[in-house]
């Protein structure tokens, strides 16, 4: 890795992971697309340094606020079996350079789907609830989207934060089950992405030297998440994920970027 390379590389993951220490978001939705749609890097490739430098940053996240436990994920055991399995099958696919483009415009869909999501209950409120005892029913096909998505770009939260944040579960309960959730879902995709041989030298050593300055700048972003009160740079921050969600549309689909097919058209 040359040193201009490297220069690149940490600015694109010091700023995603500040954004995601400060607002819960940034390294899979906003690094992963910069690395495959403008920095042209196979998808493949983009999906395992970020979904590998994210797990670094959970666990530290984790660590930090002491919410890990594995025994809460024993009420949604069926809904993690499925999304367990359909990670390695979303890994697979994401290994044929053959569905590159698909998974691009797919994984592009999650990102605005996410954007879109956080944008109503920003601006809205939405009052949606699923009862608790009949979340049982939304297992199966959440698990296998949530799987699926997981395994192609590491995007497998969005379902169960939808399908959980929707339901009358307690608060505290919903916040280590989701943080618990994250972290068996990364840790499958990570397994996943070894048996599909997606880990390379040049991937090897993109996330070495990205861990350390990337769990000091999300643990920043945590800090001064809890002392400054920032409402315009979190539904500024929205709009980006959104851009960056057509972007990598637009470059799974015509091989540009949003820009030039804009000033092309």
């Amino acid at each position: 890795m040359t040193i201009e390379l490297f220069l690149i590389f940490l600015l694109i993951f010091v700023s995603s992971s500040f954004i995601k220490g400060w607002s819960g978001f940034g390294t899979n939705l906003i690094a992963m697309p910069i690395l495959a749609s403008v920095l042209g890097y196979p998808l493949d490739v983009s999906v395992t340094i970020v979904v590998s430098v994210n797990i670094f940053m959970n666990v530290a996240i984790l660590l930090e606020n002491k919410k890990f436990n594995i025994k809460s994920l024993e009420h949604i055991k069926v809904l993690v079996f499925f999304g367990v399995v359909f990670t390695f099958v979303g890994a697979l696919l994401l290994k044929s350079p053959d569905n590159a483009d698909a998974l691009k415009v797919i994984a592009g869909c999650i990102i605005v789907l996410t954007a879109i999501y956080r944008i109503l209950i920003t601006f809205f409120t939405i009052t949606f609830e699923i009862n608790e005892k009949h979340l049982h029913h939304y297992f199966i096909p959440v698990g296998i989207i949530s799987g699926f998505f997981n395994g192609i770009a590491g995007l497998g939260g969005l379902p169960v934060l939808i399908l959980l944040s929707n339901s009358s579960m307690k608060r505290d309960t919903f916040r280590t089950t989701i943080v618990s959730y994250f972290l068996v879902m990364n840790i499958v995709a990570i397994i996943g992405y070894l048996l599909a041989g997606t880990f390379t030298t040049f991937v090897g050593i993109s996330i070495g030297l990205m861990i350390i300055p990337s769990i000091l700048f999300c643990l920043l972003g945590v800090w001064l998440s809890r002392r400054v009160s920032d409402k315009l740079f979190s539904r500024v921050m929205l709009f980006v994920l959104l851009f960056m969600g057509l972007n990598l549309i637009i470059n799974g689909l015509y091989h540009t970027s949003i820009i030039s097919f804009i000033f092309s058209s």
